[in-house]
């Protein structure tokens, strides 16, 4: 059977594809406001407060990590959802498929029409 909805596929395949850039760019940008935290310690930020300190850098890498895990898991199950939908479809044709085989099988054919009565010469 030929495959059908090749947009919704490739929507599905860039979905995956974009949920580990997500994941990717997220984990860099978490190890990056570590090292800039640890950086920037003794530094005082909005209102005087000492936020880059080792604990808000610690604070922004496990913030910034679980928002990216999240954004993946979004994006990948979106993805995933996708082809479970096309699954769902192609397994319903199949079976639509066969069922409608199995119901021709079954059905008694045409009879064959009656002989023509032989023809005599009298």
């Amino acid at each position: 059977m030929e495959r059908r909805f090749t947009a919704l596929r490739i929507i599905g395949t860039v979905l995956k594809i974009l949920a580990w850039i997500v994941l990717l760019f997220g984990i860099l940008g978490a190890i990056a406001s570590l090292v800039v935290g640890f950086g920037l310690s003794g530094q005082e930020g909005l209102l005087g407060l000492d936020l880059a300190g080792p604990l808000g850098a610690i604070a922004m890498f496990i913030a910034i990590l679980i928002v990216a895990i999240f954004n993946f898991l979004a994006l990948y199950a979106a993805g995933e959802a996708i082809y479970v939908f096309l699954s769902i479809e192609e397994n319903t044709r199949r079976t639509a498929y066969i069922l409608q085989q199995q119901y021709v099988s079954y059905q008694p054919g045409y009879p064959s029409p009656a002989p023509p009565p032989p023809y005599d010469e009298e």
